[in-house]
């Protein structure tokens, strides 16, 4: 019996880009999923942390599929262990049929697949019940729900200001945003930053409110910059300097659950900020 090995790894953002396009190809395909989950600085918290939703997983890194390489079938963004296998791109195919075909069609019962954006043949739409049935813990839905009950009477505008790992040309205009705000004090806004500094300065204004968070994605190098080039526990260099205790990662998913809540402020091209946009658009067909 064929089986699905959905390879997770990166911040959340990216994680579930790889999740929910490998869940939508498991469901197409009715091949049983596999999720494959590592506990590393990007992300310290485990699966079963974050979902209520019952799913084989396996907390590995990339070198678990080296030792016997000729048995997966590969679909991945990137070799990044230099695997000496053929390794399919999952944007190299040009829809949702083709890449569910080539699955099926493998003479290997166990295929690996591993993007951290979603293709760009799976439309919006498409995912909209593989994320609702994707039960975030409920205990962080309740926290968030709670939150939004005693903060927002009505409608708010979302914004999200990330700030610690980006390049700077890639960073919001936090002092355009910030008069945007102080000048529609009518209207009520959610702030959500990685920055505490960030979050701390935006709460001063009367009509914002912000998710009182105690943890933050801190340096794991200390005396390196955000963008320092770090090797992980696998031998892959990255330019992310970056530590996500488990708090932190729960904290930044309340954050992320209220602003799908909200009328989101396009601030960047943030993953995260992707992916609240992507679970707005999913919800607002479901009842959660």
């Amino acid at each position: 019996m064929k089986k699905l090995y959905i390879y997770c790894d990166g911040g959340f953002g990216n994680r579930f880009n790889s999740l929910v396009s490998g869940l939508l190809i498991s469901k197409f395909t009715k091949i049983d999923p596999i999720i494959v989950w590592p506990i590393t600085n990007w992300c310290r918290s485990k699966f079963s942390t974050l979902f209520d939703t019952e799913f084989e997983v396996v907390e590995e890194n990339l070198n678990y599929f080296g030792i016997n390489t000729d048995e997966y079938e590969f679909i991945m963004h990137g070799n990044f262990l230099n695997f000496n296998a053929q390794v399919h791109r999952p944007q190299n195919f040009r829809s949702i049929d083709e890449i569910c075909t080539f699955c099926l069609n493998s003479t290997k019962d166990k295929i690996v697949y591993n993007n951290d954006a979603i293709p760009h043949y799976i439309r919006q739409d498409m995912l909209v019940q593989v994320i609702q049935d994707l039960a975030f813990n409920k205990n962080i839905i309740s926290e968030a729900n709670n939150y939004i009950r005693n903060n927002f009477q009505e409608e708010f505008i979302g914004v999200h200001l990330r700030n610690t790992d980006f390049f700077d040309p890639h960073k919001p205009n936090y002092h355009q945003i910030y008069q945007h705000i102080l000048g529609n004090s009518d209207k009520r806004y959610f702030v959500c930053s990685d920055d505490k500094e960030m979050e701390d300065m935006f709460s001063q204004l009367k009509n914002v409110s912000v998710y009182p968070k105690t943890s933050y994605v801190e340096k794991l190098t200390e005396d390196g910059e955000w963008r320092s080039i770090i090797v992980d526990d696998t031998g892959i260099e990255y330019p992310f300097n970056v530590e996500r205790s488990d708090e932190s990662v729960q904290q930044a998913i309340i954050d992320l659950y209220i602003l799908s809540k909200s009328d989101m402020m396009k601030t960047s091209n943030s993953s995260f900020l992707q992916t609240a946009i992507l679970l707005k658009n999913s919800y607002q067909n479901g009842q959660k």
